[in-house]
């Protein structure tokens, strides 16, 4: 990937990890697009990185997905590159009860929700020379197994249909 003259979109980059990278492209001089769902939290990295534009996105919500993948194609026509980074760790016992609500909300938001955002983007970033998705993930987690063989799928695919 290039470091620099990029259309970047980053899930999550209200906080953590995501701040962190939106913060470090931005001063590379790339354009950089936030989304979160906590409207505050984008406003505070908007504020703090004049230039560096938000778009509210539920990363569990398909319409929200829908939604924020036409707003960054119709607005943002150069975009070339996807960083899914939204995600949750929450405490949970690995041993002995299974809280299925927490369960259902970790896939939503960790698996599903970059699959999503990705089948969202992905015929606009094809379109793209020198398109980028990428995944950050932790260690700990399952279901970033999964990520990878979907985004090895993907690039397989991608690659098949040119």
């Amino acid at each position: 990937m290039k470091l620099t003259g990029n259309t970047i979109f980053i899930t999550g980059g209200g906080s953590g990890i995501g701040r962190g990278l939106a913060e470090a492209f931005h001063r590379r001089g790339n354009k950089v697009i936030i989304s979160g769902r906590r409207r505050a939290h984008l406003d505070d990295v908007i504020a703090a990185n004049p230039g560096m534009a938000s778009i509210e996105l539920d990363i569990t919500d398909p319409q929200s997905i829908a939604r924020a993948a036409t707003q960054l194609i119709a607005d943002y026509p150069d975009l070339n590159v996807l960083i899914n980074n939204a995600g949750i760790m929450q405490p949970d016992e690995a041993a002995g009860r299974i809280d299925d609500a927490l369960m259902v909300s970790t896939i939503e938001t960790n698996l599903m929700g970059p699959m999503r955002m990705t089948a969202a983007l992905i015929d606009h970033l094809k379109s793209k020379e020198d398109a980028v998705v990428a995944y950050t993930s932790s260690a700990r987690c399952v279901h970033q197994r999964d990520l990878r063989r979907a985004r090895d799928r993907c690039r397989r695919d991608s690659r098949r249909r040119g």
